[in-house]
């Protein structure tokens, strides 16, 4: 299904940046172009974006997004598998894995983001699969699993640094392992040294722009990623804030409100699960039995509760966090066995309880699979009704279309609205120009961006920072998204 609607979506904010990265890392590495050393951004993870860059399709823009926004989506399809695979080595019943990956699947947001976030949506891949190498690991450690611990751990670091969460948790891992008796000290601080000695050399091998300084890169790049210096507000709550000052409730709420509330319930179910086993017999965390509420614990707690004890800059929604979802949905696979299990005690081994399950998972999948296809493509303006009453009233409070992607549509409606060969366009914002480059040649020929409204036919915007209506009387074109408009075409001559 995904590979069918890969060409529908726009091309987001940060894609355009994430390809120069992408090039500048390439050319370093074929032709040793130094103009890598003096890219602003260069220390952001490249491990991806030169995947990218070696797989897309060169012979037009077009061609060129539509060929990431594919290999994108293979990835996070790599992920889902990668997540059923840690699912069914943690379960016994191979429905609780499928059913924790469908959970993946149908996240409105993850979902969309899967075909143009090629920062946050490869980054969950790779934790994801470095989770599942730990675990296998843990189930029966040896040095040959232990290297796939390391090189899942470093692809991750190389395409984010917040990756070095994995070194702590996996320290943690094997100090239990210790305590339990299940792996000798010796041999745990044996494996646990050879594991960061590796990591650290395959994340040097990974980052290009370490190789001509690893003295000053390195710290550098640490020191910018751990503060990064984004400025640009952000709607919450009905406020605007800067990134350095969010509130600690900033990360919890966001995942609240775009998160469908039956998972919620049973991420809640999860946690009520495993907080119960743990205050009745603390002794347990130590027990094999725990090691996969433990990991998803630390999965998710380790890196949120830097972010929020820290105060860590933080974008638009929680795109950056999405790697910690997996480990909410691991508590969501526990809560839904625990659930189903007490509705269908006395149905046990029964087709009626088979039939109950059924009806159950069903009427968790539905709204959201059908939210997904009436809204196509543009899941990732998903909310749910914790959010507000309504889409205005959620308009005013939260960000909604931060990554620009409704500008495409937009474009088409002035193009299908004005056959003139030349229309003069001023964007709000730079998402608006970018998404010509999607556009089939001789259509995106047509458009010219002014910089300012006064020299423009055409005034397109998608109320990022300015969720209030405009003073424009002539609105050719409208996404109403709800009862809010998501974006808006104004003519102006």
């Amino acid at each position: 299904m995904g590979f069918t609607i890969v060409e529908d979506f726009g091309i987001s904010w940060d894609e355009p940046i994430q390809l120069d990265i992408g090039i500048s890392n390439y050319r370093y590495l074929k032709n040793a172009d130094e103009r890598l050393l003096e890219l602003k951004d260069r220390h952001y993870g490249p491990l991806f974006e030169i995947f990218l860059v070696r797989m897309m399709d060169q012979s037009s823009p077009r061609l060129m997004y539509l060929s990431r926004h594919f290999w994108n989506f293979f990835t996070f399809l790599l992920g889902v598998i990668g997540f059923y695979l840690l699912l069914e080595s943690m379960y016994p019943r191979r429905w609780l894995s499928l059913f924790g990956a469908a959970l993946l699947v149908f996240s409105p947001r993850l979902f969309a983001d899967a075909f143009y976030n090629s920062k946050d949506i490869p980054f969950l891949v790779a934790v994801i699969w470095a989770m599942a190498a730990l675990f296998l690991y843990l189930s029966k450690p040896s040095l040959v699993r232990l290297l796939l611990v390391c090189f899942y751990s470093a692809a991750a670091i190389a395409i984010r640094l917040p990756g070095m969460f994995l070194l702590a948790l996996t320290a943690l891992m094997l100090v239990r392992e210790a305590l339990a008796r299940r792996l000798p000290p010796r041999r745990a601080a044996t494996h646990g040294l050879t594991y960061l000695l590796l990591t650290a050399v395959l994340v040097f091998l990974f980052y290009p722009v370490f190789w001509h300084d690893p003295l000053g890169e390195i710290p550098q790049a640490f020191e910018i990623m751990s503060y990064f210096p984004h400025f640009a507000s952000v709607l919450y709550m009905g406020h605007f804030l800067s990134p350095q000052e969010l509130p600690w409730h900033y990360l919890p709420v966001w995942i609240g409100i775009t998160t469908p509330i039956p998972y919620l319930l049973l991420m809640l179910a999860g946690f009520a699960r495993v907080i119960r086993q743990w205050l009745s017999r603390p002794s347990s965390l130590l027990a094999d039995q725990q090691t996969p509420s433990l990991l998803a614990a630390l999965w998710l707690g380790v890196p949120a509760g830097a972010v929020i004890l820290r105060g860590s800059p933080m974008y638009d929604g929680w795109r950056q966090m999405f790697f910690i979802y997996p480990a909410l949905l691991i508590f969501a696979v526990s809560g839904w066995e625990w659930l189903s299990s007490l509705l269908g005690r006395r149905l046990a081994h029964t087709r009626a309880g088979g039939l109950l399950n059924a009806a159950l998972a069903v009427a968790i999948f539905v709204p959201s699979g059908l939210w997904m296809a009436s809204h196509h493509p543009y899941q990732n303006l998903y909310f749910n009704r914790l959010a507000g009453p309504d889409m205005q009233t959620v308009k005013m409070r939260f960000d909604m279309d931060y990554w620009g992607l409704t500008y495409r549509r937009g474009l088409e409606a002035i193009l299908e609205y004005d056959p003139r060969p030349v229309i003069r366009v001023h964007a709000a914002n730079f998402p608006g120009e970018a998404n010509a480059a999607i556009l089939p040649a001789d259509q995106a020929r047509r458009l010219y961006f002014v910089p300012e409204i006064e020299q423009a036919d055409y005034f397109i915007t998608n109320y990022r920072w300015h969720p209030e209506d405009y003073p424009f009387p002539n609105e050719i074109f409208t996404l109403w998204w709800g009862n809010a408009k998501a974006l808006s075409v104004f003519r102006l001559r």
